[in-house]
């Protein structure tokens, strides 16, 4: 068996698991708020609804079977891997004696499970001649699976707490709420925690929905500007659909990033609290995906349509990118990064 350390062995399962969230939410992304807009003019864009929703279900096993190709698994090994990640993501309950899909699962347990998964494989590695068709489900799938079941509720006081303490920040005044909940989103959004799960979980809404959606867009730009300069322009431009989790492994591996994204979010958020940017519970967590963000901010604003367009142009593209292009320019020519910290593990691909 090839030996792996554990810095390459944490990479590729950060790696997978942000190639997975890429494919499996594109096309929601792209697509689900303008077939939705369009469903009342014909059944087919319902359809064509459904069918990007249904594909962003299957984050999950996509997770399993990038986090498989990174360490070049068979078949059997990769196929073991996302059964695991399937049951242990927690998409599907039984509720009332029915099987129920709940979006995309806990990413944080999909993450644990593939890891423990592939430790599994890696120990097995064929020990049983001839046998693994029949021990790799057993060793791969369901063993790590069943684990996968009884850490979920644990896991998921990581999101309530975090929840929690943001919660909080909304009994604060004004001006350092929005700072706080803006910067708070900056950083969840490229880490394997949901913004949209804690979005809901607090009722995040108005003011405080808003800064949370600026404090997103606020590292969208940060991770596009700085990807624009090593990766091609197909990988930067999907950025802006699949979100900032794109990057996930680079942020993990560089703490360094926090700086700017701590920076471009606080401006931002302190830009939302004279606008006045507002959202609501459904959009807080989403950022530009979909146009979520400004489409909901506009709905609460009461200037002329032409000066609402302005504040959002400001709001969600000139402050953003304007601090990212200043922030990213300072910082490595002080030498505290460099470029190559934003390279796209599937660049190329």
């Amino acid at each position: 068996m090839e030996r792996i350390n554990v810095k390459d062995f944490l990479n590729k399962i950060l790696n997978g698991a942000a190639m997975g969230i890429v494919v499996g939410l594109i096309p929601n992304a792209i697509f689900g708020e303008i077939f939705k807009a369009l469903s009342g003019y014909h059944p087919l864009f319902a359809m064509l609804q459904q069918n990007v929703t249904m594909i962003s279900f299957t984050v999950p096993v996509l997770v399993g079977m990038f986090t498989a190709l990174q360490f070049k698994f068979t078949g059997i090994e990769a196929a073991s891997l996302m059964g695991a990640t399937l049951i242990g993501g927690g998409s599907i309950k039984l509720t009332d004696g029915q099987w129920a899909l709940h979006g995309t699962g806990d990413l944080i347990n999909v993450m644990l499970i593939a890891a423990i998964s592939a430790l599994f494989i890696l120990w097995y590695n064929n020990r049983i001649a001839n046998l693994g068709i029949v021990m790799l489900p057993i060793v791969g799938a369901m063993i790590p699976g069943f684990i996968g079941m009884l850490t979920l509720p644990y896991v998921g006081y990581i999101t309530r707490g975090l929840g929690n303490l943001i919660e909080n920040f909304t009994t604060l005044q004004p001006l350092l709420m929005t700072i706080f909940i803006a910067v708070s989103f900056a950083l969840i959004i490229v880490t394997p925690l949901s913004s949209v799960a804690i979005a809901y979980a607090i009722s995040l809404a108005g003011l405080a929905s808003g800064a949370a959606n600026v404090g997103i867009v606020a590292t969208l730009f940060t991770l596009a500007y700085g990807s624009s300069k090593v990766n091609s322009k197909g990988t930067t431009f999907a950025l802006f659909f699949a979100g900032p989790k794109m990057l996930m492994p680079n942020f993990l591996g560089n703490p360094i990033m926090i700086l700017p994204i701590v920076i471009n979010s606080f401006v931002t958020g302190i830009a939302a609290y004279f606008f006045k940017i507002q959202g609501t519970t459904a959009s807080a967590g989403f950022g530009l995906t979909g146009l979520a963000g400004p489409i909901n901010a506009y709905s609460f604003m009461n200037q002329s349509p032409l000066v609402n367009i302005i504040i959002l142009v400001v709001q969600y593209l000139i402050v953003p990118l304007g601090i990212a292009i200043i922030t990213h320019t300072i910082f490595v020519k002080m030498n505290l990064y460099k470029d190559d910290i934003f390279t796209f593990a599937g660049e190329n691909k």
